[in-house]
């Protein structure tokens, strides 16, 4: 794999060099690659195993740049955006840009990706061989289901891969732990992928529309959310379209959407060392017990042991 940076003024080229089918000496090959320049850095961590590359990509910049990845081997690629945004061209797709909390999934028989860089950014991606891919999903199947996009920021996405980036565990557990996460995002994508094909039959654009503008009502009444009867009315949707339409464009239900929308903001204002009880009013919780109890659920600990918990 050939990776081509270009600033302004100069282009630097690396070359990894990847296990024969991604199969390594031992568990997996863990491996980071630094590119200090006057107009940026770049800091690359890649894991590989049997069939699987992870590779995070965090860019401090100073000036726009793009990258290139260059290989001969075709990959299933899911490419998130974890901060920031850029500007990507995958193969002949138009350009598109992923902005924080988006993904895109393609199907690829060259990996032949352009990244373009305006500012500094963080970029978790996910490459998987077509012999992985192959033991789980025929051919035909992986015809209807080339492209997939939208946002995981409040999906259980977002959680997946939250944890494979902490994962501690040494040696097999933390190979075992990594792909059974892998292989659940694989599934959310396919499974988003095949409900997007045969549920929006029957929605037009002026439904989506409407769907959309339920999602925005949802993230700005956090603190307030009204029932789904309410939430159709308001925007115009039956009850019917709004379930079934919600879940098949978002990945989520109604409810399940609030529920991490809550969870997500709970967890950054933890961080701040903002106290519990304000946390549980802020987003909506009259009970700081109720509070307590819904984010163990979500995040398995407390709240007051974020800042305890090792990132």
């Amino acid at each position: 794999m050939k990776l081509t940076f270009k600033a302004l003024s100069e282009t630097k080229v690396i070359r990894i060099a990847h296990p024969v089918d991604f199969i390594a000496t031992g568990a997996y090959t863990e491996r980071k690659h630094i590119l200090n320049e006057r107009w940026g850095k770049f800091v690359i961590s890649e894991l590989w195993f049997e069939g699987i590359c992870i590779c995070y990509i965090d860019a401090k910049l100073k000036e726009s740049c793009n990258i290139t990845l260059h290989s001969d081997a075709p990959y299933w690629m899911m490419n998130f955006m974890l901060e920031g945004s850029v500007h990507a061209q995958i193969g002949d797709e138009k350009i598109l840009e992923l902005t924080e909390g988006q993904y895109h999934t393609t199907n690829n028989p060259i990996l032949f990706t352009d990244i373009f860089y305006e500012r500094s950014a963080q970029l978790f991606l996910i490459w998987l061989t077509p012999k992985f891919i192959n033991k789980l999903v025929n051919e035909d199947a992986m015809k209807n289901m080339l492209v997939n996009n939208g946002n995981y920021r409040h999906t259980r996405q977002y959680t997946l891969i939250k944890e494979i980036l902490e994962t501690d565990q040494q040696d097999y557990l933390r190979r075992i732990a990594i792909e059974s996460k892998v292989l659940e995002l694989l599934y959310i994508q396919l499974q988003q992928a095949e409900i997007s094909r045969t549920s929006t039959n029957g929605f037009n654009r002026q439904d989506i529309v409407r769907l959309n503008d339920a999602k925005a009502y949802i993230d700005q009444n956090i603190q307030t959310p009204c029932s789904l009867i309410e939430l159709a009315r308001k925007t115009g949707l039956n009850d019917f379209k709004l379930k079934k339409g919600f879940k098949a464009l978002f990945g989520n239900t109604v409810f399940g959407y609030l529920f991490d929308l809550r969870m997500d903001m709970a967890y950054r204002l933890l961080q701040k060392d903002i106290r519990v009880s304000e946390v549980a009013e802020t987003i909506g919780y009259k009970n700081p017990h109720h509070f307590t109890a819904a984010f163990k659920k979500k995040f398995g600990f407390l709240p007051s042991q974020v800042n305890k918990i090792k990132v």
